[in-house]
């Protein structure tokens, strides 16, 4: 006779699932937008099982009824491609026997209660891992090719602390898992991994839910991000899929820098205390996110975000079709009809002329007067917008671009070399930034013009620039104009009257106000304020206001190329490089990340 399923055990089980499953929102519908072309493949029917129990028989032969006590006693038999370490419920750390960071081997799952997202089934800890290309890190787990993590709760409070780190692996698949309280990351894609990330919850992250970066790949899926800094952080050249997720309670829903190229479908970005998603460019070129085309709708839902639902700080006209937005909290060029993100045309000009929004009759603009209503869908193509002839693509970045940047020679500002004219036609060549007026010689291929030159601040507010110095004399004039009434006595021999050059008088730098439009962008500081430091190879005092004008703790700090501007240090990369395209782009000074041991 066989035995019906417990109606008291259905139950209870039910509320398990909902006491951990998110809250405030339904789930978008599935989208079958961008499927990745393989698929997590299910266990084999031969899988070998290995138990483990925390605190079991340290003479533990992995069996159901003798676990290993604990996964680095499992992982010490060195288990074969298909293995499945199954972990009993409880608490795995230094004090149960783990040596972090774990490394999970090619092809081996390590599984806890996927059912319900590992809510008892606990790893936390953290130990040091040299990354081929972050350096040193502090995390929990690193997994390998073909690896699986599945239904655990997965904790690193270590200082700069990750859950889990891909690097490089591919065909990685982590699912049903809870992401919460890590220092930094839950989890971290770099190098070319190559993940399925599904149906886990991000929550309470130092630093971000999920970072994407160097050439990642993948799928990003039916996931909750909630409460933390950057729900989502995509960079470098990542180009992730990003769908049917839930983005809500951060400070920041989606930042998209570097070249990084996502496509973001069918998303519920809501509730966010500043922007939904930020878009950033640096000096190298600017992301070209797919946000929904006139083909290919977005279909991502933008509600109640403090700030604006997309803040567009790339310096090129964005393609966001199909999307369910407030009109009236837009930032930047955003093209609601067309296919790729436009660049803005070359200008060409014999002298630097200044900074000039360009204006772009190729997208429809949000007209400031808005009325006062509900969020809509905008999907009707716009006839006045025009295809680009030449779209851009994502472009990779220098290798340098990975690893800290060094530090030039620093001038300082006691012994500036000045000119007191300029040749249009001959310029001579100076040390500090090129002016931002458009190079001679570029392509006319929009992506180029962007890339092969300085930055060029996009985005309120406008420099103010007072002027270096004023030349004043030492003495009133002594000669005065010659009239009809002053005699002339040519035999009188007077001694000439010398004029000493003028005095030059550098005034008090002109306090420029703070901006908390651009300052709202920056990400917050840690407890933390090292290794990683953002700063300016400059002392001038006019730049050191600027940067104030976004982040107030700015200072001048000594360094071993002379003194330097501090604009504020992190404990992980990956907000320094936020802070460092932000400064770049919004105010025009050369930022770079540095690490703490270069000073």
């Amino acid at each position: 006779m066989r035995c019906k399923p417990s109606l008291f055990s259905a139950i209870a089980t039910s509320i398990t699932v909902l006491a951990i499953s998110p809250p405030l929102f339904a789930r978008p519908a599935l989208s079958p937008t961008h499927a990745q072309t393989w698929k997590i493949s299910q266990l084999p029917q031969t899988a070998s099982l290995i138990y483990v129990a925390p605190r079991a028989n340290p003479n533990g032969d992995g069996s159901p009824n003798n676990p290993y006590p604990s996964i680095a006693a499992a992982l010490a038999t060195k288990p074969v491609a298909g293995s499945v370490i199954q972990l009993q419920e409880g608490l795995y750390s230094t004090e149960t026997g783990e040596s972090f960071p774990i490394k999970l081997p090619s092809g081996v799952t390590l599984r806890g209660a996927p059912t319900v997202r590992g809510v008892n089934t606990v790893i936390r800890g953290g130990g040091k891992f040299i990354s081929t290309s972050f350096a040193s890190q502090n995390i929990t787990m690193l997994a390998d090719n073909d690896a699986r993590i599945e239904g655990l709760t997965v904790i690193n409070p270590n200082t700069r602390g990750t859950a889990v780190w891909v690097e490089s692996g591919k065909r990685v698949a982590i699912a049903n898992n809870t992401f919460i309280n890590s220092d930094r990351e839950g989890l971290f894609l770099t190098g070319t991994a190559d993940a399925i990330v599904s149906d886990n919850v991000f929550k309470k992250n130092g630093a971000n839910g999920l970072s994407a970066v160097g050439s990642s790949k993948g799928e990003i899926r039916n996931n909750t991000f909630e409460n933390t800094g950057f729900g989502l952080a995509i960079g470098q050249k990542s180009r992730v899929n990003v769908s049917d997720n839930i983005i809500l309670n951060n400070n920041d829903g989606i930042v998209i820098s570097n070249l990084s190229a996502p496509t973001l479908r069918n998303n519920l970005i809501s509730d966010n205390q500043r922007d939904g998603i930020v878009i950033l460019r640096d000096r190298k070129g600017y992301p070209t996110p797919d946000l929904g085309t006139s083909t290919n709708l977005g279909k991502n839902i933008f509600r109640n975000n403090k700030g604006k639902d997309l803040n567009n700080n790339s310096g090129v006209t964005q393609v966001a079709v199909g999307n369910q937005l407030d009109p009236k909290k837009i930032a930047g060029d955003i093209a609601f009809a067309g296919e790729f993100p436009t660049a803005p045309a070359p200008q060409i000009a014999s002298t630097p002329v200044p900074v000039v929004t360009p204006t772009l009759t190729s997208a429809p603009k949000i007209p400031s007067n808005a009325s006062n209503v509900e969020p809509i869908e905008i999907t009707r193509p716009q006839p006045s917008f025009t295809t680009p002839v030449n779209p851009p693509t994502a472009l990779a970045p220098s290798s340098s671009s990975i690893f800290i940047e060094p530090l030039p020679d620093v001038p300082q500002p006691v012994t500036p070399v000045k000119t007191t004219s300029f040749t249009p036609r001959t310029p001579l060549p100076v040390t500090a930034p090129k002016p931002v007026a458009p190079v001679t010689n570029l392509s006319q291929s929009p992506s180029e013009v962007l890339i092969d030159r300085d930055p060029i601040p996009v985005v309120p507010p406008k420099p103010v620039t007072p002027p270096k110095s004023i030349f004043v004399p030492s003495n009133p004039p002594l000669t005065t104009p010659v009239t009809p009434t002053t005699p002339v006595t040519p035999t009188t021999s007077i001694p000439p009257t010398i004029t000493p050059p003028p005095v030059q008088i550098t005034p008090p730098p002109v306090q420029i106000p703070y901006n908390s439009t651009i300052a709202a962008l920056v990400p917050r500081p840690s407890r933390d304020t090292v290794p990683y430091l953002v700063v300016i190879p400059s002392s001038d005092a006019e730049a050191l206001n600027r940067v104030r004008s976004i982040v107030p703790s700015g200072k001048l700090i000594p360094s071993r190329f002379g003194s330097i501007i501090l604009v504020q240090g992190y404990p992980d990369r990956d907000r320094a490089e936020v802070l460092k395209a932000i400064v770049r782009s919004a105010i025009g000074l050369d930022a770079r990340v540095i690490h703490q041991n270069s000073l």
